[in-house]
């Protein structure tokens, strides 16, 4: 039954990994994380035999949206796990539809002025004595905006509503998975807030890769579409790229934004969707931590079994 649902989930996805014998092959198998796409994992347990698939998206795309509506209605579960909070869950079910949700999505979302970084003496001391490009400052100005659309900030977009959506046509049970809202809002701005007190911070700042700056160069062209763009930067790669770039330059930000989450929703995960099978939706930031929490949960159990 796993093969059969990830084999027709191929069909409808790019940049699917497995191919059909591959797949056939997972019904003997218990492997803990399989990759089955850029943008999709089946997460399974030594303990249980549940089965968590593990959807990354990007908050304004909406080919994510389809994918989401797509692997519910393939998998049919019995729970359907959102990155969510229980008042965001709330205020989504009360809005429009899901395009409605995908649209007003940036208006809704937090914001963050990073200009008193930028604007700091020792960025410029910094990024000179790093060799940082001249328009840095314009990418990180614009990189809350980026990352927002690849998953790292609490969002209310439209794949998240469709799921949601999803889950009460098919009478599948809804798990909020997020850290609350303003809990994370509160020490996100603690964290840029002890930057701006010690920019001697700043000294982690390194030289963006080809990759990082072809990712957001694109962005500020104005030469890609928008829509189009992002879903060409929507696979775990390139994600990972940012990401990883900005873990080791703003290190207290990423930890509120993608670590504390990722361990928070791998436990939900573990705690609450221990039986049947579970669709996940998260932003694809998350993906990467998620799966290497879930090993870390089932080792831990397996030592403590």
């Amino acid at each position: 039954m796993t093969a059969n649902i990830l084999y027709h989930f191929a069909a409808r996805i790019p940049r699917f990994y497995c191919s059909k014998k591959h797949l056939y092959a997972l019904q003997s198998g218990r492997s803990i994380v399989t990759h089955i796409s850029s943008t999709t994992s089946l997460l399974r347990s030594d303990s249980t035999d549940n089965e968590v698939y593990l959807l990354g998206t990007a908050h304004v795309s909406e080919a994510s949206t389809k994918e989401v509506i797509d692997l519910i209605h393939l998998v049919r579960p019995q729970t359907v796990f959102v990155e969510l909070d229980s008042t965001r869950a709330a205020q989504l079910r009360n809005s429009g539809s899901s395009s409605d949700s995908a649209k007003n999505n940036e208006s809704t979302s937090p914001s963050f002025d990073l200009s008193k970084i930028t604007s700091h003496p020792l960025f410029s001391q910094f990024g000179n004595k790093t060799g940082l490009p001249n328009n840095f400052t314009q990418i990180l100005e614009h990189a809350p905006t980026l990352l927002k659309k690849i998953g790292w900030f609490p969002q209310q977009g439209g794949e998240m509503k469709a799921a949601l959506e999803e889950a009460d046509r098919i009478g599948a049970r809804c798990i909020y998975g997020d850290i609350e809202f303003t809990q994370t809002m509160n020490e996100m701005k603690m964290a840029i807030g002890s930057i701006i007190a010690n920019p001697t911070a700043l000294s982690n700042l390194q030289y963006p890769s080809g990759d990082v700056m072809s990712i957001f160069g694109g962005l500020l062209s104005g030469q890609s579409d928008p829509q189009q763009f992002v879903e060409m930067i929507k696979t775990r790669e390139r994600s990972q790229q940012i990401t990883r770039y900005l873990q080791h330059s703003f290190p207290s930000v990423y930890n509120v934004m993608i670590t504390k989450r990722d361990v928070h929703m791998a436990r939900m995960l573990r705690q609450h969707c221990s039986d049947g099978k579970v669709v996940a939706i998260v932003g694809l930031a998350h993906v990467e931590g998620i799966e290497r929490e879930w090993e870390e949960l089932g080792k831990q159990q397996r030592i403590a079994s």
